[in-house]
């Protein structure tokens, strides 16, 4: 069984220390697409009673009322449904509801999770409210084992340049704050906007250009290309000369759930066959 450190427990302490200790929560409202696949990989998922939008996996999940999207938390039903835990997470909350919730006495989960790491804290955390630590802890360990095991195949001393590409207009990347520097980094990937002020930056064309990535890799799935045709006469980009441009499923890359490691499994395999 995996040790927990003293700032482990520490985080899980924070985490569910305004839920009471009591039985598994049966009516669980669970406001964000990756709470909700942690609810069902601990085998919570029939006591779901409402979910956010985009809460899409596993199938299941869409047989759930949605209560929350880009707009926020609709708190009126949300009452409605009587819920005995409220999974929320912070970024998706618009300001003050989260505190709004806790005076109506509303027992709430806070999800905010921004890395891998970040990832296993907070299912053993989820876990542990909802009385179900052992499965939690079979999904960190296999988590942490996977993530061990791509480093080791493909993690590299000198990493090749690579540009990611969030959106095309305006163009957005990111920088070594993110879920995507992490995985390009097992991946043998160096970020080229890793040192960006910001999480999340707007760039232009020019300045790609000026950084020479050996690799662009675009989170996509349409299949007309939109994103990457932005590329299409730059030639002078070496990832362009040469075609090292890669695609990844949103719905992977960014769902802070174990399924990034689908995302990062494939970004390892399409880069050391370009490379091989």
């Amino acid at each position: 069984m995996p040790r927990l450190t003293i700032s482990k427990l520490i985080f899980v302490f924070t985490l569910w220390l305004s839920l009471p200790l009591s039985a598994t929560p049966k009516r669980i409202a669970s406001l964000a697409p990756h709470l909700t696949e942690w609810t069902y990989s601990l085998g919570l998922g029939e006591n779901i009673v409402a979910v956010s939008s985009y809460s899409d996996f596993p199938e299941d999940a869409k047989k759930h009322p949605e209560i929350a999207d880009a707009n926020g938390i609709n708190l009126a039903k949300l009452v409605e449904l009587n819920p005995d835990l409220v999974l929320v997470w912070r970024s998706n909350a618009k300001l003050g509801q989260i505190e709004k919730m806790k005076k109506l006495g509303l027992n709430v989960f806070i999800s905010n999770p921004h890395t891998l790491e970040d990832i296993e804290n907070e299912v053993l955390a989820l876990g542990e409210t909802l009385n179900a630590k052992n499965k939690a802890i079979d999904y960190t360990s296999q988590f942490k084992r996977e993530i061990s095991e791509l480093k080791t195949r493909y993690q590299k001393e000198k990493p090749a340049t690579a540009f990611f590409q969030l959106w095309h207009t305006p163009i957005m990347t990111a920088n070594k704050h993110t879920l995507v520097n992490q995985i390009f980094d097992i991946c043998g990937l160096s970020n080229v906007f890793s040192d960006s002020s910001v999480n999340y930056p707007t760039v232009n064309k020019e300045q790609v250009m000026l950084k020479q990535p050996e690799f662009i890799v675009i989170s996509e799935m349409d299949e007309d290309n939109t994103q990457a045709k932005i590329w299409r006469d730059m030639n002078s980009i070496p990832a362009v000369k040469k075609g090292q441009i890669i695609k990844l499923n949103p719905d992977h890359l960014h769902r802070y759930t174990n399924r990034v490691l689908i995302a990062a499994n494939e970004l390892c395999e399409k880069v050391s066959a370009f490379q091989n």
